[in-house]
């Protein structure tokens, strides 16, 4: 199945490289560039990463992005649970990894693009899988 197919959750790094236009990370800004191809989720983790990391330029411009969208982005305000969350952190996960990984279980969320090439890679059996935004481009 195609991320095109879809409802899939950007990592805050491949926002904040694709806004920046990182040259590291040049794949992050292709994407951000296809959004109207995709299905947005941004959990309540990744929102507060978000404004934690952007500054108000930033943010104005992604916000433009998903007001742009044919599809409107699903935006979810609700905690992760404190149990999936451990869970996640009991299999090895630091608490911003666990809580973004809790948010794509609890809502079934299947494909996660991130540029955190260390993101559970070592876990097998997860409910989701991780692409980098090259990986997404071509899926």
């Amino acid at each position: 199945m195609s991320i095109q197919d879809e409802w899939i959750v950007l990592d805050t790094n491949i926002w904040i490289f694709g806004l920046r236009r990182t040259p590291e990370f040049l794949a992050c800004a292709d994407l951000l560039q296809n959004l109207n191809r995709l299905q947005i989720v941004l959990p309540r983790q990744i929102l507060q990463e978000l404004q934690t990391n952007l500054v108000a330029d930033e943010l104005r411009e992604l916000f433009r992005l998903l007001n742009r969208l044919a599809i409107r982005p699903k935006i979810d305000w609700q905690k992760a649970t404190a149990e999936t969350v451990a869970k996640y952190q009991r299999m090895g996960c630091k608490l911003g990894d666990a809580v973004v990984s809790a948010h794509l279980e609890e809502l079934k969320i299947k494909t996660l693009v991130t540029e955190n090439r260390d993101f559970l890679e070592e876990l097998a059996n997860l409910p989701f899988r991780t692409l980098n935004a090259s990986e997404a481009m071509a899926d």
